[in-house]
């Protein structure tokens, strides 16, 4: 850092590797790079000038769950990752799994025989005319979309929603209308969201709690990412049961990690490629005392630990493949 051009090197080793990345990926292929507040901005006008029209948007992960009161300023509880794909025409993101708690959202206060809902707004910002009409609820009330908005459907559409019975208009007919959304309607999974909560993903001292069982309770290896935060990447790159996942910059292979355990999760074959220069642990450190002189060592002796828990903890699925 010293040196005056930290940012230029740093930028210099990135920039290669990212365009050789772009190359690798398939056509509906998805990175996810991990960043922390130093380089996120030099990384995301880099990666800007190589995914020319084919971001996707930022993820923020909190990565730590209690503050840390010797920060000197702030103390940094998250993470970025930046994600971006190949030809974002051919790219279908993933759904998440829905949870109990999203679902507990829905009811059904009008008894609808299509089940639990929840109501929408029907109004929208991008203004057309064609769309700015009045209603009249079952009251008499008469209500217009919000100044400087407009319904999301016309007229005529409208009124098929009525007919269907798919707006609301409050327990007294009197409010201003709202979209039902049936249940049995979105059960192919939710949207992502760009906040990623420890309580979803998990958080770093996880991810260290995940390694130390594997190791005989040794923490051989600073700040892995929880095996958690990668299967949600995996879920949102929508990858196919024969996907092949890079990561080349794998750390303790936590990615590896994810791959096998969704694949024993929902039968998948997917195939994963870790990339980890032999960068020398400290010869006093207790990984290299353990007979781990470089970080890939620790990398490749995880992958071997978590595929043979992964088995165990599967032994009634056929693990084979």
């Amino acid at each position: 850092e010293s040196n005056g051009r930290f940012h230029s090197d740093w930028l210099s080793m990135m920039y290669s590797r990212l365009k050789l990345a772009r190359n690798l990926l398939s056509d509906d292929g998805v990175i996810f790079i991990s960043i922390d507040d130093y380089e996120k901005d030099t990384l995301k006008k880099a990666c800007d000038e190589i995914f020319i029209g084919n971001y996707v948007g930022t993820i923020v992960w909190q990565r730590a769950f209690s503050p840390k009161n010797d920060a000197k300023f702030l103390s940094s509880s998250h993470d970025y990752i930046l994600v971006y794909v190949k030809d974002i025409s051919n790219f279908k993101i993933g759904r998440l799994p829905r949870t109990e708690e999203a679902n507990a959202r829905y009811k059904n206060p009008d008894n609808d025989n299509r089940g639990d809902w929840v109501s929408g707004d029907l109004s929208v910002k991008t203004y057309s005319k064609e769309y700015d009409y009045p209603i009249t609820t079952p009251s008499g009330k008469i209500v217009n979309p919000p100044h400087g908005a407009c319904w999301r459907v016309s007229k005529d559409k409208f009124q098929q929603l009525v007919d269907d019975n798919r707006i609301w208009f409050g327990e007294n007919g009197e409010n201003v209308p709202r979209l039902k959304r049936f249940l049995s309607e979105v059960q192919d999974g939710m949207v992502a969201t760009t906040l990623w909560t420890y309580q979803e993903v998990g958080h770093n001292q996880e991810g260290r709690q995940e390694l130390k069982k594997l190791f005989d309770d040794k923490g051989y290896f600073d700040g892995p990412k929880p095996v958690r935060l990668l299967e949600r990447i995996l879920k949102v790159a929508n990858t196919k049961k024969d996907s092949i996942i890079l990561d080349f910059f794998a750390g303790s292979s936590t990615t590896a990690h994810a791959v096998m355990q969704l694949n024993a999760e929902d039968g998948g074959n997917r195939q994963f490629i870790m990339v980890q220069i032999p960068e020398a642990t400290d010869s006093k450190s207790e990984a290299f005392k353990a007979g781990y002189p470089t970080i890939a060592e620790i990398s490749k002796e995880r992958i071997r630990r978590a595929g043979a828990k992964i088995r165990q903890d599967n032994a009634d699925k056929d693990l084979n493949h």
